[in-house]
């Protein structure tokens, strides 16, 4: 049973019980905040890979919807944009919070590599689609792709 001695404050018990309860509450400030970030972590990665996910879904239907023909270009432009921004949002979460959230090197330099594979994929696709746009433009136009007219074909028995 505890005296009334060891609640006076000029008892070493009452310094000794102080500092106890100071460093658990320390201890438990130190710790609530890392362990409500590392969940914040996972919400936020999450949510970010959910993102990138849907995206990666609207260009593999676009890729099922052309079934086994050449996905139109200007629709896989139009579409890998969204893809892009939700994988580079992120990456861009990823370096920021790598240490935080205990994220490996391996996981990001993977990420950042096929981010490099979208990009240009993309790119390359935007760049034919912007071909077939200045083709049709100039098929509409009544002009040739950039050549003299080609010979006229002979008519008549040969």
């Amino acid at each position: 049973m505890l005296g009334r001695e060891f609640w006076m404050p000029s008892s070493g018990r009452f310094a000794r019980f102080f500092a106890l309860a100071a460093v658990c509450v320390l201890f438990a400030l130190a710790v609530t905040p890392r362990a409500a970030l590392a969940q914040d972590c996972n919400t936020d990665l999450q949510r970010l890979s959910k993102a990138r996910e849907t995206q990666l879904a609207i260009l593999n239907a676009l890729a099922k919807a052309a079934k086994g023909k050449p996905i139109d270009a200007a629709a896989f432009c139009a579409k890998a944009g969204g893809f892009n921004a939700t994988e580079s949002a992120l990456i861009a979460y990823m370096v920021k919070n790598q240490d935080w959230c205990s994220i490996p090197d391996d996981a990001i330099n993977q990420l950042k590599a096929n981010h490099a594979k979208s990009l240009a994929m993309s790119s390359k696709a935007c760049s034919v689609a912007a071909q077939e746009r200045k083709m049709q433009q100039q098929q509409a136009a009544g002009g040739q792709l950039g050549g003299p007219a080609p010979p006229a074909l002979p008519s008549g028995p040969l």
